[in-house]
Order: structure tokens, then C-alpha cells, then sequence
């Protein structure tokens, strides 16, 4: 029994998805690498620190530093010592940068319930825990790398 190319099917609907979402997210003075890095630094929580955002979005810290200070001086997220840690230093979204993450949260949803309206909803379940096996076996491979 063969396996469905699912990666090349991923990739297809990311493009898609970017492709719908890009001009929307200018319409509200968004770039797409800002929306990256705003939701790379959502995804990462609470104490998402400079380091685990570049390598969400397979940078390296270093690389980021730029990104971080214009988007520091625009007043979308703020950079503090970790509570934890004071060595890390953790990025927060402040107040404008939740304000903004709630409109594109909704541009999001909208090409989501775009896509998830072309199938059943026992489809579109089947569909999200499979992805989430597979999202789980990449985590845990990245984790064993270290």
C-alpha cells in the first residue's frame, strides 16, 4: 500500500493560503514576514524567547535582531528579560501588537472557514487528527535533534 504525498500537499495549500491571506494583510499595513513573526511569536507562548522565534522561523537569533528592533519601534511586541531566566530575552506582543493579532486572527479564520467549508465536517475532523499526528511526530523529531 503506497502513501499519499501529503508534504507536497501541505506546501500547495500554505501557498494558497498565502497567497489569499497577503493581500488582505496589506489592506492592513501588514507584511507578510511581520505576520510570520507575530505568529511565530504567539506560537512560541508566554515566554518566547529570541531564540526559540528564530528558530521557529528557521533563523538564526542573530538574524532576528534586526526584525525584533523594527518591530519594537513600530509597537507591535516588546523585548524583556524572561522571568525565568534573566539570560533569555522574551518577545511579547504588546497591546497594539494583540489589537493587531486579532484582525489578522480573523482574516485567518475566514480563509479557514473557506477551506473547511470544501469538505464534511467528519472530513475536516479525520483531516485535523491526522495533521496533528503529524505535526507531533516533526516535533518530537526536532526535539530528539536537540
Amino acid at each position: 500500500m503506497s502513501r499519499e504525498l501529503i508534504g507536497a500537499r501541505v506546501a500547495t495549500l500554505y501557498e494558497l493560503q498565502s497567497a489569499w491571506l497577503e493581500p488582505r494583510l496589506r489592506d492592513i499595513g501588514v507584511r507578510w514576514t511581520s505576520f510570520q513573526f507575530l505568529a511565530a511569536i504567539v506560537g512560541a507562548g508566554e515566554e518566547a524567547s529570541q531564540a526559540e522565534v528564530a528558530r521557529r522561523l528557521g533563523l538564526s537569533p542573530a538574524t532576528l535582531s534586526e526584525t525584533v528592533q523594527n518591530h519594537i519601534n513600530i509597537g507591535w511586541i516588546e523585548q524583556t528579560k524572561s522571568e525565568r531566566d534573566k539570560r533569555l530575552k522574551v518577545l511579547r506582543l504588546t497591546n497594539d501588537g494583540k489589537k493587531l493579532m486579532m484582525k489578522i486572527r480573523a482574516l485567518v479564520v475566514e480563509c479557514e472557514t473557506l477551506v473547511a467549508n470544501s469538505v464534511s465536517i467528519p472530513e475536516s475532523k479525520k483531516c485535523a487528527k491526522a495533521l496533528d499526528k503529524m505535526i507531533d511526530a516533526l516535533e518530537n523529531a526536532l526535539q530528539e535533534q536537540g
